[in-house]
């Protein structure tokens, strides 16, 4: 490689666990990328399938990738800070192991925020493929619904909390201010209140060339909301009382006029995740 690791532009964190069906493709379109100047850093949570094998072969191929193995599971929020953590260069990105990339992806989302100081992350559009596109929305439309998030810190919370939905996470960003806005509490949407820090300190920008793909191979095909907060290891009223945490969150750090403004967004959250939980409780309970 011509790219000295020292000089890395941007920093690729890869949280892996149990990705042996596509994390190959991740990384070939990674490691593909027309701007090459970057560190690819793979934290794999104690896969129980060939993601590490498939890593370590990777690694011995190209001096830009740092593979790391967790044997205790850190779970996916404490993963993706650890990446962060490691990031020491101009920019970062968080990489899931079931998207892949036009080799353009991040030169052209650097040119971005080289030339566009007020942008803090960018992003493309991006297109769903895969067999399972109805698991994300009710319709067959291939491309995710993802916004601008620009204008005062007012309208972009409101924005985000309408939206309700959060694949700028894996924007191109500055690392100061993703650094900034990072959260080392774990709870149950805690990727919304990582936006919503975010963007105290600048706007999201989205191009509008489709140059991200996103496998819906990947949704988890677990029904069970309780399982499925378990994973996470939140504890036990994290894990039942899920949006309790981010509304506690979001009334001290967003102010009160912002909280008082979206207050519906936080009743509708607590009612519906508490009415699931309860349910599943109640069936549980009759089974």
């Amino acid at each position: 490689m011509k790219d000295n690791l020292s000089k890395s532009k941007i920093t690729i964190g890869l949280p892996s666990y149990n990705g042996e069906n596509t994390i190959e493709r991740a990384i070939h379109s990674l490691v593909n990328q027309t701007y090459s100047n970057f560190e690819l850093i793979i934290s794999d949570d104690d896969s129980l399938d060939s993601t590490s094998e498939i890593c370590k072969k990777y690694q011995l191929t190209d001096n830009r990738i740092k593979f790391i193995e967790n044997k205790n599971r850190k779970g996916w929020i404490n993963n993706f800070i650890y990446l962060l953590d490691q990031a020491q260069t101009e920019y970062f990105m968080w990489a899931a192991q079931d998207d892949y990339w036009d080799p353009k992806f991040i030169e052209k989302n650097i040119q971005v925020l080289e030339s566009n100081p007020k942008f803090v992350g960018s992003i493309s559009k991006i297109k769903l493929v895969g067999n399972n596109l109805k698991s994300y929305y009710s319709n067959d439309s291939q491309i995710e619904f993802i916004r601008k998030y620009i204008g005062t810190y007012e309208e972009k919370v409101q924005d985000i909390l309408e939206f309700n939905w959060i694949a700028n996470l894996y924007s191109v960003f500055r690392t100061e201010q993703i650094k900034k806005s990072i959260i080392r509490k774990k709870f149950a949407s805690w990727d919304f209140a990582l936006l919503l820090n975010l963007v105290k300190f600048g706007d999201l920008n989205v191009l509008d060339d489709i140059l991200m793909f996103k496998d819906t191979g990947g949704v988890t095909s677990e029904k069970s909301v309780i399982k499925l907060l378990k994973t996470q290891k939140l504890g036990w009223f994290k894990t039942y009382f899920p949006y309790v945490p981010i509304t506690i969150w979001c009334l001290k750090n967003l102010g009160l006029k912002n909280f008082i403004k979206n207050n519906i967004y936080f009743r509708n959250q607590n009612f519906h995740s508490g009415k699931k939980i309860i349910r599943e409780l109640f069936m549980n309970l009759k089974k």
